[in-house]
């Protein structure tokens, strides 16, 4: 687990949830994006060794495209960004998030979560990722996991360059996770099944940017953006 190998200003870390703890619930300001409303977290707490987030790192421009941004000010103090679903509950089904960011040339200490996460405890807090890090090292990364069972990487996939298409197909008693090419072409996929996949619950989804602060040197990380173009939310067909 790489996160183990973080220097102490970032041991709270691996303690915590590694994506998110939606509390964005605090702030009362809603996002409209794709057609489903988003509250800016402004929270302060884990993920990230800043633990700073502001619905200022959070904005959409006129072609409709989300920016999130790890911003570093003359202090060198950073401040994250993330965005969590209004809604909760929205079990099995697709989640497919498209990033016209290159994240292959991301700075190793960024981290860029797309995910589900409940604040049930309950399978984990029904938390699965898709990241994108280098946890303070290169190659940036696709990374997929689940924490039904606890903590399970289930797979790592060097990214590659240009943008990407990113999805969770969440069914019962499977989970599988898949990148694409901007062009369709399948960088990686994987699969997890029986106790490493949760049961629907309060899920909420989120998206977020953040500095993990797993490596000596990682104040010097520059300020960071990553655009998003698209997500969408297609239901399980009924059984």
């Amino acid at each position: 687990m790489k996160r183990l190998l973080c220097v102490p200003a970032a041991l709270a870390l691996i303690m915590a949830i590694c994506c998110s703890m939606p509390r964005a619930a605090a702030a009362t300001t809603q996002v409209s994006w794709q057609g489903y409303n988003w509250v800016p977290r402004t929270v302060a707490g884990n993920p990230g060794a800043p633990q700073r987030w502001s619905s200022s790192n959070v904005s959409i421009d006129r072609a409709g495209r989300l920016h999130l941004k790890v911003t570093r000010d003359k202090k060198g103090q950073y401040t994250q960004a993330e965005l969590d679903t209004a809604k909760n509950g929205w079990g099995y089904g697709s989640y497919r998030w498209t990033v016209d960011t290159d994240v292959s040339a991301l700075p190793p200490e960024i981290v860029l979560g797309l995910f589900t996460y409940g604040q049930d405890p309950a399978y984990g807090h029904r938390e699965i990722d898709i990241e994108a890090a280098g946890w303070g090292q290169e190659p940036v990364s696709w990374e997929y996991t689940t924490w039904a069972n606890g903590h399970d990487e289930v797979a790592n996939t060097p990214a590659a360059p240009g943008g990407s298409v990113d999805e969770i197909d969440w069914a019962p008693g499977k989970l599988t996770w898949t990148t694409w090419t901007a062009g369709g072409v399948v960088i990686a996929t994987a699969s997890a099944s029986g106790a490493d996949v949760p049961v629907p619950g309060d899920e909420s989804i989120g998206i977020n940017l953040w500095v993990c602060g797993c490596a000596n040197g990682w104040e010097t990380t520059p300020s960071t953006e990553v655009v998003l173009s698209g997500f969408s939310f297609t239901p399980a067909p009924a059984a």
